[in-house]
């Protein structure tokens, strides 16, 4: 079977089923030249492609699933991979599989979260979506066990503690970062590119288009963030985001007048 094949069989799928039955293909494939192109080898690209196809089909879980067996599965998670996975989790589904998804960075040896400015940002958000929803839960309809709801408070109280540890990370790491980095181009620019994105390019064919939209990610994701340490903070002890996102172009500023 070629590596094309491969990929067309994730083209096809059309629903979860239809993908957890292709990945389950995935153990079945012996080839000695496993991490060859085009001779059959599910390497990182195809890990790419199934995240991508999850997204389509809102089951991210199923590629969260597949990562978190390399046991059985042995397809190896990239960086770009490990970063979408994380946007398709991050809004939507529940903080414990973000936390997964969190902990798969150290089992396939990425770069650390904390280190990770997209994935760090992505992270955060979901803390802030949970600690601070944009719409409160609706009411139930009887009343809440004693025991149920002190556990609720613990898991809340746990994840405040979090967030503001992943913060702290995060407001060190924008300080030594180039906010002219993560400006956002509307149009994909023939630059000179990083030796990561580089090698990234050339292996998922993705293009300058895949950076924009992590850079895409991470403007949106600030906003959130800035938008809930508002509410808890004053405005001097996160001045230091509002003044990154402007040199970033990520906030839109009037021109003085004279």
């Amino acid at each position: 079977m070629r590596y094309t094949v491969w990929t067309h069989l994730l083209d096809l799928a059309q629903n979860e089923d239809e993908l957890r039955r292709v990945i389950e293909l995935a153990p079945k494939w012996k080839d000695v030249n496993r991490d060859k192109k085009d001779k059959g080898g599910l390497g990182a690209q195809w890990g790419e492609m199934v995240v991508t196809r999850a997204e389509s089909l809102t089951c991210p879980q199923v590629a969260l699933d597949m990562f978190s067996d390399h046991a059985k599965y042995q397809v190896p998670l990239s960086l770009p991979a490990a970063r979408h996975l994380l946007h398709a989790l991050h809004t939507k589904h529940s903080l414990e599989q973000v936390m997964t998804a969190v902990a798969l960075y150290r089992v396939y040896n990425l770069t650390p979260i904390a280190d990770d400015l997209v994935s760090l940002g992505l992270v955060c958000r979901a803390l802030a979506g949970k600690i601070h929803p944009t719409q409160p839960p609706p009411a139930s309809k009887s009343a809440v066990p004693a025991k149920p709801q002190a556990l609720k408070t613990k898991t809340l109280q746990a994840s405040k503690q979090v967030f503001q540890a992943l913060i702290e990370s995060l407001r060190e790491l924008v300080s030594s970062t180039d906010p002219s980095l993560y400006s956002i181009s509307s149009h994909a620019r023939t630059r000179s590119l990083t030796p990561k994105f580089s090698e990234r390019q050339e292996r998922a064919n993705k293009g300058v288009a895949a950076l924009e939209k992590e850079k895409t990610w991470l403007k949106w994701c600030l906003q959130r963030i800035e938008s809930n340490l508002r509410k808890t903070e004053d405005l001097e002890k996160i001045n230091w985001l509002t003044q990154w996102r402007v040199a970033a172009g990520h906030i839109k500023t009037e021109p003085a007048t004279v």
